[in-house]
């Protein structure tokens, strides 16, 4: 009797101390490159008795729950918050949607070039896309960093025919921050936050 005692508490301290270890292991971290912004909504489309698509609406767009995102953004996000808004012809030429949804991570969960990231946005509409990820790091801290990576990315690019990347990969510095030109309508830029300081904006956008 005093042996299965014995042999029970043995088991019972080598469980004990297996589901200790595996508790204490710290979940992975979520490293982006650039590029790798993820898919954050659902369009639900309407059709006409022929089949054709009629015009997007607010009420046909939602954000993704998190049981609905990839696996590693479904560890890294918190939260997800959509904005969207119909904008009309006489305002910018024909009828569309713009909508802004944003992406709230945990702490500590993912980072951008080794920096922590606090939310990603995404800005779109039919005239420009915005993407960003918001750095939890001053600008002045963060910028020396930022410049090497995305300077050695499109340097590693430079011979891939779908490249980011379509001219020289010298970022150029001005007062409101870095950008790299990657199109004729587009390019990066990373900059302060506007209503933040403390935080260091990396964006991927183009404009018509």
């Amino acid at each position: 009797m005093e042996c299965r005692r014995f042999i029970f508490a043995t088991l019972l301290g080598l469980s004990t101390l297996a589901w200790s270890s595996w508790a204490a292991t710290p979940a992975p971290v979520l490293q982006l490159s650039g590029g790798d912004f993820p898919e954050l909504t659902v369009h639900q489309p309407t059709f006409d008795e022929a089949g054709n698509q009629l015009p997007m609406t607010c009420d046909q767009i939602r954000a993704k729950r998190i049981d609905e995102l990839d696996p590693l953004w479904k560890r890294s996000v918190d939260r997800i918050h959509l904005e969207c808004e119909g904008l009309k012809e006489e305002d910018v030429g024909f009828d569309m949607l713009a909508t802004t949804i944003t992406g709230f991570l945990k702490t500590g969960m993912a980072q951008f070039a080794g920096q922590p990231l606090a939310e990603v946005r995404l800005m779109d509409s039919d005239l420009w896309s915005d993407h960003q990820y918001i750095l939890q790091r001053p600008y002045e801290e963060a910028r020396d960093a930022l410049k090497r990576f995305i300077e050695a990315r499109c340097g590693a690019q430079q011979d891939n025919p779908a490249a980011l990347v379509e001219n020289s990969c010298a970022m150029t510095e001005s007062e409101e921050g870095l950008y790299l030109e990657t199109s004729e309508v587009g390019g990066i830029w990373v900059h302060p936050e506007q209503d933040d300081p403390q935080r260091t904006v990396y964006a991927e956008a183009w404009s018509d």
